[in-house]
């Protein structure tokens, strides 16, 4: 609790700062969000559940012609099911990080027409190797190849890291994006807050790029990136494309691959991921969604480890959703040593205010 209050206290300081330099005609965008877990595990390392939560609250503010700031912090708490119960590779759950409070962004974006540029503290994962589809899954994978998450240091949840990011649209299909990234991050046990920002050429840095390409409901992206401090390299593509749409119900099929590869030795070479996505299953007015999906790493030490979901998502109301959600995983392979298959059940809540 002491954390999340000191970490709240220099949000707010910020967020008063920066309405101090507000412009009347100006405006300021507050989100708060909380996200909560009742997990059950059967198999993997023992059989046991619990409860696991992730609160985060942000400001976005104008500050002059085509600038934005941007601030945010998170907290989170409850159980580690991948650690304590599970054994798994991918990490089964996306909120998993422990009892922690954190800043996750502080980045001001300057647009210029089709041009923007970013600089600070912010995400790698939500601009670069994401789907919006894949994004709708509880395992990490389907958020974050684990070629890039697994092999090399990357900001992104739950410790993000100093990045400047450009992104250029050539018209309205062609969009190409490329980002230089803080080479470490810290752990929490170094960097409680994630407010120490540290950079120095021993860390190296994360290069990434990304084109995109996109029409009719779908995108698709290819990307490369390459590590300066581990000498590790690799390239993703990411595909998703509506096919059927009734104006109620659609049906939308996605695609994830992903490999890596270095001087030094790797954790994880190739990664696969494909699912499809029934939007409108017995709601009317499109409240609800369905999916099933298979997350497969390949690691270099000649274990592969699968993960099948399947979920379903119910809008509740315009800021609440509940998604009850299971997985089963083949061959965790989070240890060192042998772990029988897990099956994980998920009752996932979200409200946003």
């Amino acid at each position: 609790m002491k954390n999340t209050l000191s970490l709240l206290s220099l949000i707010t300081l910020i967020i008063l700062g920066i309405n101090n330099i507000q412009a009347q005609e100006n405006s300021l965008n507050f989100n708060a969000e909380y996200t909560g877990d009742f997990l059950y595990n059967v198999g993997g390392l023992k059989n046991g559940g619990g409860y696991l939560g992730y609160a985060k609250m942000g400001m976005g503010a104008d500050l002059w012609k085509g600038a934005s700031l941007y601030v945010g912090g998170g907290t989170t708490h409850g159980i580690v099911p991948t650690e304590t119960l599970i054994g798994d590779y991918q990490v089964a759950n996306n909120i998993e990080a422990g009892n922690y409070a954190f800043m996750e962004h502080l980045s001001l974006q300057q647009s210029f027409g089709k041009l923007s540029i970013k600089i600070g503290l912010q995400d790698m994962n939500e601009n670069f190797a994401s789907l919006d589809a894949a994004g709708e899954y509880v395992n990490s994978s389907f958020g974050i190849h684990p070629a890039l998450s697994s092999n090399m240091s990357v900001a992104i949840f739950p410790i993000t890291g100093l990045g400047a990011e450009i992104h250029y649209s050539i018209n309205d299909s062609w969009h190409v994006q490329a980002a230089v990234y803080d080479g470490e991050m810290p752990s929490f046990e170094d960097n409680p807050y994630n407010l120490n920002w540290n950079v120095n050429k021993t860390e190296g840095a994360l290069f990434i790029g990304e084109a995109q390409y996109i029409m009719d409901n779908g995108i698709y992206e290819l990307g490369g990136f390459y590590h300066s401090a581990e000498k590790k390299y690799g390239a993703y593509a990411n595909v998703e494309q509506e096919v059927w749409n009734n104006g109620i119900r659609s049906v939308k099929p996605f695609a994830q691959v992903s490999f890596a590869n270095g001087e030094n030795q790797c954790d994880n070479y190739l990664h696969l991921a494909a699912g499809v996505n029934l939007e409108g299953v017995f709601s009317e007015e499109a409240k609800d969604m369905m999916g099933m999906a298979f997350t497969s790493a390949f690691l270099c030490d000649k274990k592969t480890e699968t993960a099948i979901e399947f979920f379903y998502q119910y809008e509740v109301a315009d800021n609440f959703v509940i998604k009850p959600d299971i997985q089963y995983i083949v061959n965790p392979a989070g240890m060192d040593y042998h772990v029988d298959n897990a099956l994980v059940g998920m009752l996932r809540f979200a409200i946003e205010f």
